[in-house]
Formats: structure tokens, sequence, C-alpha cells
């Protein structure tokens, strides 16, 4: 079934450096010839460009009716969906600041992110309404009252450097944090990533990262909509079995997804339709390097590691499709640029690690209310992501946030390190380490592991892996003992909650095994 493919009746005329980022989307797929192109493709439904800039333009005046202003804050408390995309470029159309928050979440937490963004109105799923304190609507009844004639609406004129959207930090590392992004940051992302995506007209994209996370963002919207391409959309949480349906269903051919996924992926039995694919992007956390041999072995430069951030706002490193070299996340991407730094604020050698810092027209680093002034650096301002980073010859390999690193015997673990080798191990599906403070205050590492199904004997998987960490790692590397667990914590990125998994067991007798 496909839906209305009416051409909007007006494109306003705007210039080629983007101002609205709404109305520069409308001009692009008016402009390349789109408008009856699928641009979203939803359950049996496929929704062309005309279809979606009609509906973002009935919610746009629905917003209007409720009185939302330039500048105000509003909440999508939205499954990934054609609601989604067209309320949130409906938002920014009137020149309004939409906030993302993840619908996953529990029903306190929800109401925090309302709470921390400051906004005048939520917008939310059915199912969601009654959560939220303050004022709510769903996308239905934003726009019920839309008529014809309304298509016409005039557009909040905005500068390029106006705020559009914010997006919370994923909150490994502390109370999650707003980062501002502006309306022509998405060229900047078009200009870095999409250089490398280079998506074609009518190709078919799938994210199993969420629109309300920034990577999940530009993935489904930021980037498609100014190449051309079409986007599967699940509203529902993705599975491997779904992901690897929708691949075949729909001919993907460039598939995002986090590492943790992926390892599900690789543990079905129908794992090689990743094959088919064009691209297939990793980001979120670290690749063990166990998985990125898999997925090379069936995907080879087409497996494409990139790196970004919330504040940043999408990948500013990637390795691939072009040149491919394993276990880097490859080189800067312009209009960024990198250096690694030691603790007096200087740069590094090359070989020796530091702390990654980048710098670009993008960064947002976050504010902790919605009202506060948005924090934005300047291009040439050095942004330091909290990575520990080494660099040899302009190829960047990433060795875990700075804050995950573990004191051992007086000297620094890389957990990373520790892990890539542990899931290495026949058996072993994933694994985190962290230290533990023992009964006679000797602090050593702990393996948290999530053994593959079948495993018969987790006692032999234990003692194989302290064997293969002694045969490898110098002696304090080596996890002193082996806790089994059904999952590892990790927030709703994919990432590892180091923080939990150092709160399950803080002190331990000295004769734990």
């Amino acid at each position: 079934m496909t839906t209305s493919t009416d051409v909007p009746a007006a494109v306003p005329a705007v210039r080629e450096d983007v101002g609205n980022l709404a109305v520069w989307l409308e001009y692009l797929a008016a402009r390349n010839g789109w408008l009856k192109r699928t641009a979203y493709i939803q359950g049996a439904q496929h929704h062309t460009y005309g279809d979606i800039y009609n509906r973002v333009r009935r919610a746009a005046e629905g917003l209007r009716r409720l009185d939302i202003r330039y500048g105000d804050r509003v909440l999508l408390a939205l499954p990934d969906s054609i609601d989604f995309v067209t309320t949130f470029l409906a938002v920014l159309r009137i020149g309004a600041v939409a906030v993302p928050v993840n619908t996953f979440f529990h029903a306190d937490e929800l109401r925090s992110g309302e709470q921390i963004a400051e906004v005048v109105l939520v917008v939310a799923d059915p199912a969601l309404q009654d959560v939220f304190h303050g004022r709510t609507v769903t996308a239905a009844e934003l726009t019920e009252h839309s008529s014809a004639a309304d298509l016409d609406n005039v557009p909040e004129v905005v500068s390029a450097d106006a705020p559009a959207f914010a997006v919370f930090t994923s909150g490994t590392t502390g109370a999650p944090r707003l980062c501002f992004h502006v309306h022509g940051d998405a060229l900047h992302f078009d200009r870095a990533i999409g250089s490398v995506l280079s998506l074609r007209e009518g190709e078919v994209c799938y994210s199993v990262s969420r629109m309300y996370f920034a990577y999940g963002l530009g993935n489904s919207v930021l980037l498609p909509l100014q190449r051309g391409a079409a986007v599967v959309l699940t509203p529902e949480r993705a599975d491997a079995a779904t992901a690897l349906s929708v691949l075949q269903r729909h001919r993907v051919g460039v598939f995002y997804a986090q590492p943790s996924f992926y390892a599900r992926i690789l543990a079905h039995p129908d794992a090689d339709r990743l094959s088919w694919l064009r691209l297939a992007l990793v980001a979120g956390e670290m690749l063990p390097r166990p998985i990125e041999d898999r997925l090379r072995w069936l995907l080879g430069r087409r497996l494409v590691n990139i790196c970004g951030t919330s504040e940043i706002g999408h990948a500013v490193l990637a390795d691939g499709p072009e040149e491919s070299h394993p276990y880097s996340l490859g080189r800067i991407l312009p209009p960024y640029r990198m250096r690694v730094i030691d603790a007096a604020d200087e740069p590094v050698p090359d070989g020796v690690v530091g702390w990654l810092q980048i710098c670009g027209p993008t960064i947002g680093p976050g504010v902790r209310q919605g009202s506060a002034p948005p924090h934005r650096l300047r291009p040439d301002e050095w942004f330091t992501t909290g990575d520990a980073a080494r660099v040899d010859d302009g190829l960047v390999q990433l060795l875990g946030r700075v804050d995950d690193i573990e004191i051992v015997a007086g000297a620094n673990v890389h957990p990373v390190e520790v892990e890539d080798l542990i899931t290495a191990v026949a058996g072993v599906r994933e694994a985190a380490v962290c230290a533990v403070r023992r009964g006679t205050g000797v602090t050593s590492l702990r393996a948290y592991v999530v053994a593959e199904p079948g495993v018969h004997s987790k006692g032999e998987l234990a003692e194989a892996i302290r064997s293969s960490a002694e045969a490898s790692l110098t002696w304090y590397k080596v996890p002193e003992d082996v806790e089994f667990v059904d999952a590892l914590p990790r927030n709703g990125t994919g990432k590892i909650l180091r923080r939990t998994l150092r709160e399950w067991n803080t002190e331990v007798p000295d004769d734990a095994r």
C-alpha cells in the first residue's frame, strides 16, 4: 500500500546555504525530483517525499494552533515512525527546538527528561500520553484539525546557526546532558560521514539505532533526506531475526547497528544475509576484535567502523570502505580535525596513548537544563571526547573511555584489551572486566562473562579464559576470577554501563573465585 504522493502546493525559495533545515530538505526534494519517490517504509506503507512534507506542514500548523513559538522546547516521546519524522521536522519548520527522548525509558526517567528539557509541549505515543506532567498531545491530535488550506503556512525564517534540536547524552558517565545542534549542522554531517556513505537515490537504509539518539537521528532522518534515499522504520525494538528479515524483505543497502547487536546477528543461522549489504556501519561502542574478524570475513571492506558522539552530532572518524584498516577507526573526516594530548594538554607523538580531542563546526558539549543557553564550541576550539586513543600514520585506535580505565597493581589497564582476548575464547558471547578490591585490600580484575548457549561446563570455560589470559597478558591484566551472568548492563545505545558493573561487587572475600 502506498500513501498519498501529493506534491506540496508551494515550495519556498531558499538559498543554497541552508537556513531553516526543514524547509531546506523540502527544497532539495523538489529541486531533485524526489517528491514522488519513497522516503520511508513502515509496515506495508510506502510514504513519498511529497507525502512526508505535506504531513510536516499539517503538523506545523497544529503546533502553531497550540501557540508553540520560536525557540520553545518540544519533547518527542515517539518511537521510530512516520509520526516521529514529521513531528521532528514540523518543530524545526516553526523555529522551535525538538528534543527526542527514549520511549523505552521507565516512566520516572521519561518525566525526568521532560523536567531536564523544560519543554512547553510533549508530543507522545498514545501509550505514553498519561506519563508526563505537562501539556501533552499525540501526533494524531496535532494534525486532526489541519486542512488542505493549511499547506501554504509560512515557515519560520531562521539562520543556519539557530538551535534546531537537542539530544540527550547516554548517561554512561553521569547525569544526562542536552547537546544542542543547529539547523546548519546537517550539512556538515553530510559532508563528513555522508561522503563516506555516498547514499544513492532510492537506496534503502535501515538503522537499528533509534532516532532519539544522535547516531540514529542522522542515520534515519538527517542523512538520507539530503540524498534521496529511503528508510525502513520499525517502531518496535528490533531483535536479530527482525533485522535480518528487514534486510531481506526490503533489499536494504546500508545497515547501521552497534557491536552488541552485530554479535546477536552473528549468532543467528541467517547471519550470512549481511553479505548482501552494500555497507554495514558499526558504532556506539568499541568493536571487539573477534566480532570484527567475523564481520570482515562476511563483508570485507563493506564493513565501516565509525565513531562520533552526541556532542558532535554524528561520525567524525571512519574506517572504510575505500581503505580498510582492521582494528582501527580510520581517519578523521573533514571538516573536523583531531589530536591526541597528554595530561598537560600537549599533543603526543604517533604511537603514544593519550586523550582524543576533536574540533569542528557542530560541537555542543551539553547543558544540564533545556532553558540554559545552548553551549556551542567555536570551530577551532578543541573538545575532549573522554576516549583514550593512539594515532599511527593518521589512523586512530581507541582504547576505551578514559574513565573506564582500571588501576591494578598501580598500573593502568584498558578493559578493551582484556575483553577482546576473552571474547576470542570459544564459548564466550560477551565479556566485560572491572577491578575488584579483595578482602585483603588487594585490587585485581574480575571478568563478567555471557556464555554462548549450549556451553556445558562453565568451570571449564572459566579455566580456558584464565589460561588464555595468562598466555597473552601481563600478570596484573589476568582476571583473578570469572563470574557468569545472563547479560551485561548496557544503556539504550548498547554501551556497557561500567558504573553499574563496578557496583555489582565492589569488595569480595580474598578467597572468592
